[in-house]
Order: structure tokens, then C-alpha cells, then sequence
């Protein structure tokens, strides 16, 4: 298999990270449902791998404390995934969900989203 080219990886971390934040609390239910379940989720399985993480380390595009919070991210939410709070309603009120969200805007504001 092809890796993508280090330009491409960083523009899709960009936007998966961008996918999720505290902002979705007050959106609707389809773009919780959109941005959440479907680019979010794909993108955090995939572009928050510590492989690529640390292919965008070595490129210099993020730093190893935000490789860390974003590989944090990842095992948060995969983690949910297996869980009863992997819905709409507990991303507006769990508190395992206000984590993930925080740490999501925490790491947009690292990488100057």
C-alpha cells in the first residue's frame, strides 16, 4: 500500500481534528450525527494512528506534545465507540464526551485552528 504524501496526511489531520470541539454541544443533531459519527470517527481511526502522528512529527508539522494529546484522543474515543454513549444525546451530556471535546479544541488551538 501507498502512503499519502506527508501534505495530504497533515490536511486530513487538520480537518478531523477541526470535525470536533465543545462547538458541536449547541449544533443540531445532524451536524452532531455528521461531523461525529461519520468524518470524525473515520478520521480518528485513521489519521490519529500513531504512525501517521509521528510521520507528521518527523515532517515538523506538529510537536510530540500534540502527537500525545492526539493519540490520547484517539484511544478516548475509540474507547466510547465500544460503549452505550456512542450517540448524539451523550455527546451534548456525558462527561467522558465534554473530554474528548475539550481535548479536541485544546489541540485545534495547539495547531492554531
Amino acid at each position: 500500500m501507498e502512503n499519502i504524501s506527508i501534505e495530504k496526511l497533515n490536511e486530513l489531520y487538520v480537518e478531523t481534528i477541526k470535525k470536533c470541539g465543545t462547538y458541536l454541544i449547541s449544533s443540531d443533531d445532524s451536524v452532531i450525527g455528521y461531523n461525529i459519527f461519520e468524518e470524525f470517527d473515520i478520521g480518528a481511526t485513521s489519521f490519529l494512528h500513531i504512525d501517521n502522528l509521528q510521520r507528521l512529527v518527523e515532517a515538523g508539522l506538529i510537536s510530540d506534545e500534540i502527537m500525545r494529546k492526539s493519540s490520547t484522543l484517539r484511544i478516548k474515543v475509540l474507547a466510547l465507540q465500544q460503549s452505550d454513549e456512542w450517540n448524539i444525546n451523550a455527546v451534548r451530556h456525558s462527561s467522558q464526551w465534554m473530554k474528548i471535546l475539550e481535548l479536541s479544541d485544546e489541540i485545534n488551538s495547539m495547531i492554531g485552528i
